[in-house]
Parts: structure tokens; sequence; C-alpha cells
């Protein structure tokens, strides 16, 4: 997948591409639904599949007065995009000024001068340019002039409710993780830069490789324990992930620790950055009285782990 800005020249074939407009944070079922759709037209008509989204996310310029926490970090949904199949990604920076434009400027130096697009697959309710004006009856209307064939996908439901970025930050929030794989669809991705520990997780026998927390704005679960997945250069490794400041231990930063069941040269280097794939939550983090005690629970989570791992409980990603 090849990733633009909008003032960049994209290699489109003459016939056009098909195109998604959207935030994708998360890139969960729900937006699945209309990247699937879109690659498997492009596919079908032999052109590119394409992908639009923004940087920042919009709310964070529509209402900078509400914390805005992400699913995805931008690297993040990228690679998350691009393992959909899809063959470009635009990423438009979204200002004030941006946000104030009409629809149609959108179609007409977006998706017409620089994508060419020939098709737009859009979610139910999908609006773009000042005030969302632009939805499927304007595209609709200005068909004749701009040539693009719009398509509307059907919303996903997860218990009787929408599949949403919002919903899925509540369940994160809340610990929930499996209901948060359920609607996104794969575990929940956190990329993140290798740093040096202190060897604790060694002196108690459980050596770990230890993670920078990430980016402010990105959603966390609770501090604890669970059964997560390492990769990196094209290695998986199942391990325990712990998430927190460590209170046994006094004046720690909040922080990344991963114990991969096996020991491996090709783990990343200090500087270098993994993927941390979360699974499900095993407990919540606690003091212990002594390393010992710790050591021992450790031990405990690490076959919780283990046991769940070769049920077959993880979820394809």
């Amino acid at each position: 997948m090849l990733i633009f800005g909008p003032d960049d020249h994209v290699p489109v074939s003459k016939e056009g591409c098909v195109v998604s407009v959207g935030n994708f944070d998360g890139v969960h079922s729900g937006h699945r639904l209309l990247i699937d759709e879109v690659v498997a037209r492009a596919k079908q008509k032999n052109i590119s599949s394409t992908l639009i989204t923004f940087d920042p996310h919009t709310r964070e310029v529509l209402q900078p007065d509400l914390s805005m926490q992400l699913l995805t970090t931008f690297e993040e949904k990228a690679f998350l995009i691009e393992r959909a199949g899809v063959d470009f990604l635009i990423r438009i920076p979204f200002t004030p000024e941006f946000s104030r434009q009409p629809p149609e400027y959108f179609v007409e130096n977006v998706l017409c001068k620089q994508l060419h697009a020939t098709e737009w697959i859009m979610g139910e309710g999908h609006g773009v340019g000042k005030d969302r004006q632009g939805r499927k009856n304007f595209l609709h209307d200005l068909l004749s002039k701009y040539h693009i064939i719009p398509f509307t996908a059907d919303l996903l439901m997860h218990s009787k409710t929408i599949v949403s970025s919002t919903q899925i930050r509540v369940s994160i929030v809340q610990g929930h993780i499996a209901e948060t794989i359920n609607m996104l669809g794969h575990p929940y991705l956190i990329v993140t830069h290798r740093v040096s520990g202190l060897k604790i997780g060694t002196e108690l026998g459980f050596p770990t490789l230890n993670f920078l927390r990430p980016p402010s704005q990105k959603v966390l679960p609770p501090s604890g324990v669970y059964a997560a997945e390492l990769e990196f250069d094209g290695c998986i490794w199942p391990g325990a992930l712990y998430f927190g400041d460590c209170p046994t231990f006094a004046n720690r930063t909040t922080h990344f620790e991963f114990h991969a069941f096996k020991d491996d040269l090709r783990f990343p280097a200090v500087g270098e950055k993994g993927r941390l794939w979360l699974h499900t939550f095993i407990r919540g983090d606690k003091a212990f009285a002594s390393k010992e005690e710790l050591a021992q629970q450790i031990d405990s989570d690490i076959k919780t782990i283990q046991h769940f791992f070769i049920r077959g409980e993880t979820t394809c990603h």
C-alpha cells in the first residue's frame, strides 16, 4: 500500500478508482465492511482501491473542548488498512479551514482531480464538507457532473447496537477486552518502542521486554495483566503482558512489560518498534508484600495465559 498527501500525484489508472472516506479509527468490523467492499469492487473492475482518512481525527478539530482518545495512531491505522488489501491511502490534514469547505470542493478537488474516482462506498448517514452537507443524495444530484457512483453499505450491528469507535473506546476503558475484540474483528493493537528495563523481571525469574507507554491520546485498558502477542519482523510470540507502574516497586513510570514464553534472538532491539496484540484480560494491577509473592502470582498468570492460548481462544489477526 502506498500513502499519499492531499497534494501528491496518486498513480491511479485512467479508469479511476473505488474510494471510501472516513476517520477509520480502530479499523473495526464496521469499517471492514466498507473497506472489503472497496477492495472487492476495485478488483472486479481491475482498478485501484483507495481510502481517504483525516489526521487529526475530525472531532479533535470540530469539537476541540472534548478530550479525544483514539483507538489507533496513524501508524496503527495504516497497518490495519494495508492488511485489508487497500492499494492507496490518502492522508488529509484536517484543519478548521478544511472543515469549512463546501462538500463540492472536496468532491471536485480530491475525488475527481486527484483520484479520478468512479465509485464511492459510504456508510449509511455518512457526510462530508461543512456541517456534513455532502451526503448520499448530494452525490446522486451531482452524478451527471462528476460521474461518481455512490454505494451505501449497511451498518454492522453487535448486541443489537451499531458497532462504532465510540462504543469500542468505552469497552476498552472498562477492561472488556473480549467484547472489544468481537467488535474490532481483531485483537487490540498497540505499536510502541522497546526501551531498556531495570531487569527486575529477570531477577524474579521471568525476563521481560519493556515497551514505552504510547501517546497520551491512545486509548488504554486498565492496568493489569493480559494474554497478548508480540509481533516483529514477521514473527509472532505469545506471552504475558503487564501494563502499569509496578506498585510493588516505587518510582516506576507507567509502561508495558512483555514476557514471551520462549526466548528468541529475533526480538526487537531497544529503540525498535513492536506490535503488541491484546487478547484478553487476566487480572487487575495490585501491590504485593514481597518479591516472592509477586513471583508466585506471575507464575500463576503465565500458566493461565498458556492455557488460554493452548485452548485456541485467540482471535485471528
